[in-house]
C-alpha cells in the first residue's frame, strides 16, 4: 500500500482514479487521462513518480502485470494448474547448462550412428514411438519397441554404431533395465531418459538425461508424473541429430 502523506490533494485524486479505473489507465494516453480526471499531464507524471515509477510507460506495464496476475489467480480457483507450475519450474531452469555435457556427447554418438532404437513401456512406450517419429522426421534411421519380449529385427542386430534410447520415469522397471543391459552387451550405446540420475537404468547407461520432476502416483500403481520434460528432451535430441 502506498503512503499518501506526501501527496497533494490533486495527486490523491489522480491516484484514486488510476486505482479505481485500471482499464482506462491502461488504454488511455496520458493526455486523455488528464482530460478524464481534469488535471494536467504534468500532475499525472508527478503522481506516478511519487508512486515509485520512473515513467507513465513503466506504470502501465506494472499495472498490466498486476491485472494478469489477478486473472491467473481467479482461473487457478477453477482449474487444477499443477502441471503448469511443474512445467514452469522445469523451463525456468538453465537447461542448456544442465544438459550441455550430455548433448555434446550425444552429438558425437549420433554422428556415426547407423540406427537408433527407442524403447519404453506404457506411457514411456508411447513417447518412445513419438521419439522415433521425430528422429525419422530429421532423417535419422529410427525404430521403436514397446514389448520387452519382442525380438529385435535382424537389420537392427546387423547395424554397427547402434544407439538405444531407453525411456522410464522411475528407471527401475525390471523389463527396461534388463533390456538395456542386454542391448549394451550387444554393442549398443545406451542412452536413458529418466526422472532421476541415480536410478538403475541411469547407472547402466552411457548417457542419462534426467529431468527431476515431482513424481506422482495415483491409485497405488498409476504413474502420472508429467512427461512434458521428456518431450522437450526428445525434441532437443532430434534437433541435434544428423540429417540425411
Amino acid at each position: 500500500m502506498i503512503d499518501l502523506k506526501g501527496f497533494t490533494p490533486t495527486e490523491i485524486l489522480i491516484y484514486n482514479y488510476l486505482i479505481d479505473h485500471p482499464d482506462e489507465a491502461l488504454t488511455l494516453s496520458i493526455r486523455q487521462l488528464g482530460s478524464a480526471i481534469h488535471v494536467s499531464s504534468a500532475s499525472i507524471i508527478r503522481c506516478i513518480k511519487k508512486m515509485g515509477y520512473d515513467s507513465f510507460y513503466e506504470f502501465k506495464f506494472n499495472l498490466k502485470q498486476q491485472q494478469l496476475a489477478l486473472q491467473t489467480k481467479k482461473l487457478e480457483s477453477n482449474y487444477d494448474t499443477e502441471v503448469i507450475d511443474l512445467a514452469s519450474n522445469f523451463f525456468n531452469r538453465p537447461l542448456l547448462q544442465q544438459y550441455s555435457n550430455e548433448l555434446t556427447a550425444f552429438k558425437k554418438l549420433i554422428s556415426n550412428a547407423g540406427n537408433v532404437l527407442f524403447f519404453g513401456i506404457g506411457t514411456s512406450g508411447i513417447l518412445a514411438q513419438y521419439g522415433a517419429r521425430q528422429f525419422s522426421n530429421f532423417g535419422v534411421n529410427s525404430v521403436y519397441n514397446i514389448d520387452p519380449f519382442y525380438p529385435l529385427p535382424q537389420k537392427v542386430h546387423n547395424n554397427t554404431n547402434q544407439i538405444a534410447i531407453m525411456l522410464s520415469v522411475s528407471g527401475e522397471t525390471p523389463e527396461i533395465v534388463n533390456r538395456a543391459i542386454s542391448l549394451k552387451a550387444e554393442g549398443f550405446h545406451v542412452i536413458s531418459i529418466t526422472n532421476n540420475n541415480y536410478s538403475t537404468l541411469a547407472k547402466v547407461s552411457e548417457l542419462n538425461f534426467s529431468y527431476n520432476i515431482k513424481p506422482e502416483i495415483i491409485k497405488e500403481t498409476l504413474n502420472i508424473t508429467t512427461q512434458i520434460p521428456v518431450i522437450f528432451i526428445l525434441e532437443s535430441l532430434a534437433r541435434n541429430a544428423k540429417f540425411d
